[in-house]
């Protein structure tokens, strides 16, 4: 994946540079903004224990995330984006964890989980000249860069998932820094106060330590499926 991501890279700033050469006068454009995420996990053991919507408190897996950028001649973007993905729900169905004493199954009583990943991102428009408003407003881009993560939970631990024999109580915590990237698509405007909506999918590797009770020690990944709605303000 980082192969891929550093050759769009280089594709991109070789297109960037032919068209400062093509074009002596480039029009640039600078931005901030704000936006609010839904996270849904493709892992299904992540997933299952951080839900997309838990009904039963109304809560989400959210995101909010800021972004800094530059709009060269309405056809490129570059920009620097942190965000903040927090959560305090749980799934109650638990899951096995295998220590010294054996396998046991966990069941979350408490948990807490947030994580700041840090992006710089690559945009392309390619509709920005000579179509429709709304076409002329949509672009593709990758992005990545570096992700920290933090995770508590308390489980009850029982021998088995009956929980028919409760043993005891243990808390767990983590925290760690790994990489991430972004592949993604949305359409946004270029008003000095705008909007903006993404889709991107979110590739977040896990090292699977397994040395504790913790989702982001025994699952595969914290990749994601994420949509974001963005408020934008040019300057």
């Amino acid at each position: 994946m980082e192969k891929i991501f550093f050759c769009v890279i280089i594709i991109f700033i070789s297109h960037l540079s032919e068209a400062q050469v093509k074009q002596r006068s480039v029009k640039t454009e600078f931005y901030t903004g704000v936006g609010y995420k839904f996270v849904y996990l493709t892992d299904p053991l992540a997933r299952n224990a951080y839900p997309f919507f838990q009904f039963s408190k109304g809560d989400f897996l959210k995101e909010i995330n800021g972004v800094f950028g530059v709009t060269i001649d309405q056809k490129y973007g570059i920009e620097l984006s942190p965000a903040y993905l927090f959560t305090n729900s749980l799934s109650s169905d638990g899951f096995n964890f295998t220590d010294n004493s054996g396998t046991r199954f966990y069941v979350p009583v408490q948990t807490r989980l947030f994580a700041v990943p840090v992006n710089l991102r690559f945009k392309y428009y390619p509709f920005s000249k000579g179509y429709s408003a709304t076409l002329s407003k949509m672009y593709f881009g990758v992005g990545g860069g570096a992700m920290y993560i933090e995770e508590e939970i308390t489980s009850q631990i029982y021998t088995d998932n009956t929980r028919l024999n409760f043993i005891t109580s243990r808390n767990a915590k983590e925290s760690m820094w790994t990489s991430n990237y972004e592949i993604l698509v949305g359409i946004g405007n270029f008003s000095k106060i705008g909007y903006g909506f993404e889709l991107s999918y979110r590739i977040v590797p896990l090292k699977q330590l397994q040395t504790k009770a913790l989702i982001t020690e025994i699952a595969s990944n914290f990749s994601s499926v994420n949509f974001a709605a963005n408020i934008i303000f040019s300057f």
